[in-house]
C-alpha cells in the first residue's frame, strides 16, 4: 500500500502539522489500522479508500477519531498530487458523514460538520491551574465553552499571546478532565496577534496528543465560536496561527458561510512517499 508523510497547513518542509495518508488498495482490520498507526507515531493518520467514492478513517496513536482537519488536508493534497482526483470540488465519507471539500487559490479547504455551542465551564481557576496559568490570564471577555465542528473542544480565550506561550500544562488532569466531560483537547486561543485573527494551541493527552501543531477541526469551532461572541464575520477568509510554540508554525484558514458552514483549509507539502508491506 502507497503510504505518504504530507506537512499540513504550511507548504514548507518540516512545518505545520505532520500526517500520515495511507492509500488502502486491500480491506484491513481496524485493529491493523491502530497498529499502524502507533507505529508511525505521528498525531493522526488517515487511510483512504477510493472507489465510486472516496472514504476516509482517521486514527490517533491509540484510538480512532471521527475527524481530523490535518489528515483531511493531506490526503486531499496527495490524491491531487498523485492525479487520484482532477476536480476542484470532491466528496469524502467520514464518521460524521459527507462532506464537501475544494481548492482555492492553492488552499485546500474541507466543509466541518455541522456547527454547534455546548456547556459553558464555570470552574475558571481549575482549567487555568491545569494549564499553570492564573485567573487575570484569561480574556474575561469570552466564556470557557465547549464547541464542536466534528469534535467537542473546550475553547479558553487567553488575554495575551504572551501567557498563551506561558501555558504549562498538567497533562494528566487534562486527560480526566477531558474524559469525564466528554472533550476531545483543550484549545486556547488568544486574539493578541498582529498577523492573524488568533494564535492558538491545542492539548489532547486524552488520545495520546500532548500538544499539537495544527488543528483544523479545533480552528473551525473556534470560528464559530468567535462568530457567534461577534468577532469574526460571515464570508470573510481569516487565518489563524498555531504551532509557533513548538516550532512548527501553521496557518490555518477558516471561513464561515452565510448557511453557517464552516471551511477549514490550508497548504501542504508531501515530504516522503514510500510503501506499507503488512
Amino acid at each position: 500500500m502507497d503510504f505518504f508523510i504530507v506537512d499540513t497547513f504550511t507548504d514548507k518542509p518540516f512545518k505545520g502539522n505532520p500526517a500520515a495518508v495511507v492509500i488502502l488498495n486491500t480491506d484491513i482490520s481496524k485493529d491493523t489500522k491502530q497498529n499502524l498507526a502507533k507505529e508511525i507515531g505521528f498525531s493522526e493518520t488517515a487511510f483512504v479508500k477510493i472507489k465510486d467514492e472516496i472514504s476516509i478513517e482517521y486514527f490517533t496513536p491509540i484510538n480512532e477519531i471521527d475527524l481530523c482537519g490535518h489528515a483531511t488536508i493531506a490526503t486531499l493534497h496527495v490524491l491531487k498530487e498523485n492525479k487520484f482526483i482532477n476536480g476542484k470540488n470532491i466528496k469524502i465519507n467520514t464518521n460524521v458523514g459527507k462532506l464537501n471539500t475544494f481548492f482555492k487559490d492553492g488552499i485546500i479547504f474541507m466543509e466541518q460538520a455541522k456547527p454547534k455551542l455546548g456547556k459553558i465551564v464555570k470552574e475558571r481557576d481549575k482549567i487555568t491551574k491545569m494549564l499553570g496559568l492564573k485567573i487575570g490570564d484569561l480574556d474575561g471577555k469570552f466564556p470557557i465553552q465547549k464547541a464542536f465542528t466534528g469534535i467537542w473542544d473546550l475553547m479558553i480565550p487567553i488575554k495575551s499571546k504572551k501567557a498563551l506561550f506561558e501555558i504549562s500544562p498538567d497533562f494528566e488532569k487534562i486527560e480526566k478532565f477531558c474524559k469525564e466531560n466528554n472533550i476531545v483537547s483543550f484549545h486556547a486561543f488568544t486574539l493578541d496577534e498582529e498577523n492573524a485573527a488568533a494564535n492558538t494551541r491545542n492539548f489532547s493527552p486524552l488520545y495520546g496528543i500532548n500538544e499539537e501543531s495544527a488543528t483544523g477541526t479545533s480552528n473551525g469551532a473556534l470560528a464559530y465560536y468567535l462568530y457567534f461572541y461577534k468577532t469574526l464575520k460571515k464570508e470573510k477568509i481569516y487565518k489563524i496561527i498555531q504551532g509557533e510554540s513548538m516550532n512548527r508554525k501553521s496557518e490555518i484558514y477558516v471561513k464561515i458561510t452565510e448557511k453557517d458552514i464552516i471551511n477549514v483549509g490550508g497548504k501542504a507539502k508531501t515530504i516522503l512517499f514510500g510503501m506499507l508491506k503488512i
